[in-house]
This record gives C-alpha cells, structure tokens and sequence, in this order.
C-alpha cells in the first residue's frame, strides 16, 4: 500500500472499531473465563457475539498489519529484506483471517 493517507486513514478507523469492541471482549472474557465449553460455543453461536468477535479479530488484524507495515518501512534499510518481511506479514494475517472467518462460519452454522 503506497498512499501513506489511505495507510493513515485506514488505522484510525480500524483504532476507533477496536476501542467499543475491546471493552465488548474484556467483559466478555471475564464471562467466559467461568463458563463450560459448551457454554462457550452457545456463546460463539449467538449471532450478534460471533459478528462482533470476527470484526474485532479483523480490525485487529488489519490494524497490527498496518503497523508493522510502517514500522519495516520506516526501519528496515534493505529494499530486499524489507519486502520480504512484508510479503511474509501480509501472508501471515490473510491466513489468520481466512482460519478466523472458517472456524466461527464452523461454530456458528
């Protein structure tokens, strides 16, 4: 991604997306943390709990990618090294958000 304002842009609101659904998670892990397993997966089943989980998980990601984007652009000197390490990143997260996306479509449906 070579428009630094897109880039800008993108991470405030993936910022903003994240902030409502991080209290949303702590409280919600305070609950979980004293649930069955199988209360867990009704937890995950519930519509509206796996909608706000997979958007947190993919603000998160995006959000951590842009970061890390920027920080190998800004501080890694070696051309070569730097779109390495990128290609690596944007590999990593498209399958973490593909494994994320399949496992709550399992749960859920």
């Amino acid at each position: 991604m070579k428009n630094y304002a897109l880039k800008w842009l993108t991470q405030r609101i993936t910022a903003s997306i994240l902030i409502p659904l991080t209290f949303w998670f702590i409280y919600s892990a305070i609950s979980l943390s004293k649930m069955t397993y199988s209360e867990v997966e009704i937890f995950f089943q519930s519509y509206f709990n796996a909608f706000l989980f997979f958007i947190m998980m993919q603000s998160m990601l995006l959000h951590s990618k842009l970061g890390l984007q920027t920080i190998i652009e800004d501080y890694v000197t070696s051309k070569k090294t730097a779109e390495f390490v990128k290609t690596i990143l944007n590999y990593l997260v498209y399958i973490i958000m593909i494994l994320i996306t399949v496992n709550l479509v399992r749960i859920v449906f």
